[in-house]
């Protein structure tokens, strides 16, 4: 929920203006901009757009039962301020209120986002449990060869192999690597271009 919230708040649905929080000194400081490290020019903290986020069996219910009102509407919506989302959700999860024709994660305009079902067994409250599936080498091959373009392989399995939460592992794994890729594509690429003005400009 935490992360939706977020993407909410640069897109400018609760405040005007974000004041930048250092991570330092555990304080928000005395401004609402940042210096953009793709353009070096000073930008607002509003408006930021992420390049990848992903949410995990976030629900209705628990927003109601905490009285969350103010995300309630938004919770399955998600705006520009970020490129890719994925919405995990588990089928029949009664924590979440996720049931059978729930309504599903949606664009408010340009964002990419994709509805992932987990089977009914993945457990909400253990799913965000992967760090083992790194340290066995089957788990982790076949999380390493996971295209969510292509048809899913069957989990591994076998003595001693645990693969209960490889799914939403591996999808969120493939997309971290794919969005450090093109980061660093951008990162480049503006580099090139301050070279190049600098060279004009001389």
């Amino acid at each position: 929920m935490l992360a939706i919230k977020v993407l909410h708040e640069f897109a400018g649905a609760f405040h005007a203006a974000i004041p930048v929080w250092n991570p330092v000194t555990g304080q928000s400081e005395q401004r609402t901009t940042i210096i953009d490290p793709l353009t070096g020019l000073e930008r607002p903290v509003i408006g930021l757009k992420l390049p990848y986020v992903a949410a995990m069996a976030t629900g209705k219910l628990p927003r109601v039962l905490l009285g969350q009102w103010e995300i309630l509407g938004k919770l399955r919506t998600i705006p520009d301020t970020v490129e890719d989302f994925t919405g995990f959700s588990i089928e029949w999860d009664l924590i979440a209120g996720t049931l059978p024709g729930s309504e599903k994660y949606h664009a408010a305009g340009s964002a990419h986002v994709r509805n992932v079902e987990l089977p009914a067994e993945t457990s909400h409250i253990a799913m965000p449990r992967t760090r083992y599936l790194a340290a066995n080498p089957v788990t982790r091959a076949w999380i390493d060869s996971y295209d969510p373009a292509s048809p899913v392989a069957a989990p591994p399995a076998g003595p001693g192999i645990d693969a209960s939460n490889i799914v939403h592992a591996a999808d969120i794994w493939y997309s971290v690597k794919k969005h450090w890729c093109l980061g660093a594509q951008r990162l480049i690429s503006s580099r090139r271009a301050a070279i190049a003005a600098k060279g004009g400009a001389g």
